[in-house]
């Protein structure tokens, strides 16, 4: 610690030793009241007098941990990315930046404050409070990495609502594809990569973002009461991680979880009688309009048999270089449907073009959604609390409660279609590949734009307009379990198939991803992976084993073949050069097929399977040789596909670790890791292709001042730098419940820690945590909270 953390720390300390020996007794006279007790790890339990003060020390607490993420969160929704920071990796602030200013988010979000109803909006008030307020005493000095930053500034109401807008969005997530979309024959103003158009389609599924979900009900928990995991996969860096929090009012609210950074209220959690989380999820948000264009005039399309032009809007934004300001000016384009974008195939020609739609671009009521989830006090409670909002943005819902009731919901916001329009539609993919390709793989819905058939529907009773009401969206409810690992509801209760809603949710009676089918195997003990105990029911400890196991089910799946033809043909030629295969084939048989730290063959593996497409993981054909069945869905497709490149990748992935000096048996954990401020961790866990419950994913830049690792790919690696497998999300909020005749019990791990402050005790314990797998007490009861308090400090004004 240097002498200035030694100075503050005193000072902290000196406020907590003074406040602690005053009580907490509330200032009656004072706006705002609130007590934070912090507990092992840095985990504040916020205790106010009402919703401005809960905003109030929520906000302050966050600060003193994530000052400079809230920060970042602030500037990137009010459009000011690039005028700070620069124009971005491939110039993504910069696209970002003009797509929020086009459609006027700032504008949206002190609209949204205005009708929110009263607590909201005290509780966002107190919020923007209590952050000034940490920013008036630091003077700049967050000890952090933004320290004295000029884009560290004070905030309004509207600024935090702003934030959350812009945060259930989709298409703020889609800005290199709404800026590339240019009339044809119009030069360009603003190049966009081609990665960064790639990365637009990637986000309409929130592809950086997903989850593994568990809820129990009375039929499968050791004492017959309700169980939960939590595991959702979020990114390791930047705002949209999870920070954690006990939020309580006494007589009013009482719950325990996390949330995104500078966001109010509890998004993943508990109650004395409800737990749930999220999972990304499958439905289609965004759905794409494809315009029939004039033919002497690609800026007019039809509609109902007329011509309209569309809208155009000019926006600009501020761009630090290092000569100093320049300015970025842009054309964004928009029919009544939405934005005009850009993606690959769907190009603006002088006769088509495609507008996107979004959902949740009227959403504002997730902050209430959310409040009233987390006061239910029974199943049913929290299913009325969704229905009276209809609020989530892009997630699942997975939740347990303390009598055992296990339900899924997908209660996210896509667009009411008529019959005659999802009729049509089902038409236009059976002809056309293309188009079901699209739907199957990207998760693009297109619908026709010329024609008001296959306009959203609105329903007078829902509250955000044109999405579908209620009783339409999936609801599943089982004794047994729910579960939901990012692909549609079709299997979230396995044993009874669920089909019939909008294709808007997602297909149904198709291949599943390998993460899902391991999911499946671990809850219902198919092919061994059973971590029930002899009763068959699940315990706390058995379902925190299965999620750790870090077993592949890709590896299961095809290793032994994949072996036995290794050592069949244990040289391959490639470019006329010989590559010896028999020690790779060693190391692969006495590999145990899971991803641990301590792993050898998990590497070698890895660089093997990544050579195919990610699709083909899920398909028969490149990889697998038995065909999907629908109706043994969890099982197939199965088999190594007879073909040569099988070696040849396996030949192509010795050949890649020998020329860059990496051992083939090296063990997973020397390259896996988390890169963060100098210091690295290794990291247990698998990617998306490896079918494995336990997330951590690489990506190929991170963009960070805290990521410390390399971006320089190695070889043709899909996911190797020459830092080694640089894990940027995956598993983060991981929290095991059972709810006991004492209420619930909960468990956690936060695999990036508490605190974004380098410097700060709580940036990587828990990481250290996370690596060793070790479990650590969630402090729910008053009496347990006293007893583990290393912190307490009293805010009033």
């Amino acid at each position: 610690m240097n002498i200035r953390s030694s100075f503050r720390f005193a000072g902290i300390l000196l406020i907590v030793i003074i406040f602690a020996s005053c009580g907490s007794t509330f200032n009656d006279s004072a706006k705002y009241n609130v007590e934070i007790t912090r507990t092992e790890f840095g985990v504040p339990h916020i205790k106010a007098s009402d919703y401005g003060s809960l905003g109030y020390g929520e906000a302050y607490a966050s600060a003193q941990d994530h000052v400079c993420n809230m920060a970042l969160a602030l500037i990137s929704a009010k459009g000011e990315m690039s005028e700070y920071l620069g124009s971005g990796h491939q110039g993504e602030n910069i696209h970002s930046d003009l797509v929020i200013r086009a459609l006027d988010m700032s504008k949206k979000g002190s609209q949204a404050l205005s009708n929110q109803p009263s607590n909201i909006k005290n509780w966002i008030e107190g919020y923007a409070g209590g952050y000034n307020r940490y920013l008036r005493e630091s003077s700049g000095d967050f000890n952090s990495w933004c320290d004295h930053a000029d884009w560290v500034r004070s905030a309004t109401p509207e600024d935090f609502m702003t934030q959350y807008v812009a945060l259930v969005h989709t298409i703020t997530r889609m800005a290199g594809a709404v800026v590339a979309a240019q009339p044809p024959n119009k030069i360009a103003s603003i190049e966009v990569s081609p990665s960064q158009i790639l990365a637009a389609v990637d986000a309409i599924r929130l592809d950086e973002m997903g989850s593994n979900a568990w809820a129990f009900g009375t039929k499968s928990t050791a004492n017959g009461r309700g169980s939960l995991l939590a595991n959702p996969h979020y990114p390791w860096y930047g705002p949209n991680r999870f920070w954690e929090k006990h939020l309580t009012i006494p007589g009013e609210l009482n719950v325990y979880g996390s949330n995104l950074i500078g966001t109010a209220g509890v998004g993943v959690g508990f109650n004395d009688a409800v737990g749930w989380t999220h999972t990304v999820s499958d439905s289609k948000r965004v759905v794409l309009y494809r315009l029939t264009l004039k033919p002497d005039d690609p800026t007019q399309y039809l509609y109902e048999g007329s011509w309209r032009s569309l809208r155009n809007q000019q926006v600009t934004t501020q761009v630090k270089t290092a000569d100093g300001m320049k300015t970025e000016t842009t054309t964004v384009w928009f029919s009544h449907h939405g934005p005009i974008v850009e993606m690959p195939g769907l190009d603006w020609t002088s006769s088509t073009a495609y507008a996107a739609r979004d959902a949740n671009a009227e959403n504002v009521d997730v902050m209430s959604q959310w409040l009233a989830m987390g006061k239910s006090q029974s199943m049913d409670a929290f299913i009325q609390a969704h229905k009276t909002y209809n609020a989530m943005p892009w997630v699942n819902t997975i939740s347990t409660s303390a009598e055992g009731r296990a339900v899924y919901f997908d209660n996210t916001n896509v667009g009411a279609l008529s019959g005659e329009a999802i009729s049509a539609w089902r038409d236009r993919i059976e002809a056309s590949s293309q188009l079901k390709n699209l739907y199957l793989t990207e998760g693009l819905v297109i619908l026709d734009g010329s024609t008001n058939r296959d306009e959203w529907i609105n329903h007078p009773e829902n509250p955000i307009s044109g999405t579908t009401p209620f009783e339409q969206r999936p609801l599943i409810e089982s004794e047994f379990y729910v579960f939901n690992a990012n692909d549609s509801y079709w299997l979230s209760d396995p044993k009874k198939p669920t089909t019939g809603y909008s294709p808007l949710y997602g297909p149904t009676e198709t291949p599943r991803s390998v993460r899902t089918r391991m999911n499946v195997h671990i809850l219902e003990g198919i092919y061994g992976f059973d971590f029930r105990g002899e009763d068959g029911l699940f315990s706390v400890a058995e379902i925190q084993a299965a999620l750790m196991d870090n077993s592949g089910l890709t590896a299961h799946l095809l290793k032994d073949e994949l072996v036995e033809r290794c050592k069949q043909s244990p040289i391959v030629s490639i470019n006329d050069i010989s590559v010896e295969l028999l020690p790779a084939c060693t190391i692969l048989s006495e590999w145990d097929n899971r991803y641990n730290a301590d792993s050898k063959g998990a590497v070698l593996f890895r660089e093997w399977l990544t050579r195919y497409s990610y699709w083909s993981t899920m398909h028969t054909g490149e990889l697998f040789s038995a065909n999907f069945d629908k109706e043994n869905p969890i099982t197939t497709p199965s088999g190594l596909a007879e073909n040569q490149r099988t070696l040849t990748a396996l030949a192509e992935a010795v050949t890649l670790l020998v020329d860059n000096g990496i051992p083939l048996d090296i063990p997973l954990g020397e390259l896996q890791k988390a890169h963060r401020a100098g210091k690295s961790f290794p990291v247990h866990g698998g990617n998306r292709y490896e079918g494995i419950a336990n997330l951590q994913v690489t990506k190929s830049h991170i963009a960070s001042p805290v990521f410390s690792g390399s971006n320089e790919r190695v070889g043709d690696s899909e996911t190797l730098s020459s830092s080694g497998y640089n894990i940027a999300h995956g598993s983060s909020f991981i929290m095991s419940l059972n709810y006991t005749e004492n209420g619930p019990d909960a468990k956690a791990i936060l695999s990036y820690s508490q605190s974004g402050s380098p410097d700060s005790q709580y940036f990587s314990d828990q990481t250290e945590l996370y690596r060793d797998k070790v479990w650590r007490d969630i402090y729910f009861k008053p009496s347990d909270i006293a007893q583990n308090k290393v912190s307490y400090q009293l805010l009033t004004e």
